[in-house]
């Protein structure tokens, strides 16, 4: 007879969670330099193309060509290395910086602020205002 292992229920609602917010938030599928437009091509996972000139984001405007083509797509999607540059760049920012705020970022956020707050206990309790 077969034996099943205890789940643990807290690691798989985690995991759950992860899933759903990758889900929720544009990851990077592929990146790659092209030396024939000098721009940075990333494919993302809402079946959108997001092609920009590397000179125009901050940390990249001095990157020489070959510092660019070896860029990877790391952590889910969600973050661009440059070996040679020995930098990281998470693809919401990238968006960001181009686009301006967008509501999916802001829900990352709020959703890392919950996960900080549910570590401490909770939402922090508001004090009463001061009687005038």
């Amino acid at each position: 007879m077969a034996e099943f292992k205890q789940v643990d229920l807290a690691a798989f609602e985690q995991a759950a969670r992860r899933g759903r917010q990758a889900s929720n938030t544009p990851r990077a599928i592929s990146a790659r330099f092209d030396r024939r437009t000098q721009k940075l091509l990333i494919k993302l996972n809402t079946g959108i193309d997001f092609a920009f000139d590397p000179r125009l984001a901050a940390g990249l405007s001095d990157a020489s060509p070959d510092d660019l083509v070896g860029v990877s797509v790391e952590g889910m999607g969600s973050t661009l290395h440059f070996p040679r540059l020995d930098a990281d760049f998470t693809v919401s920012r990238l968006l960001e910086g181009f686009l301006g705020p967008l509501d999916w970022t802001r829900r990352e956020a709020r959703a890392l602020a919950s996960r900080e707050n549910g570590k401490r206990g909770g939402r922090p309790k508001r004090e009463a205002a001061a009687a005038s």
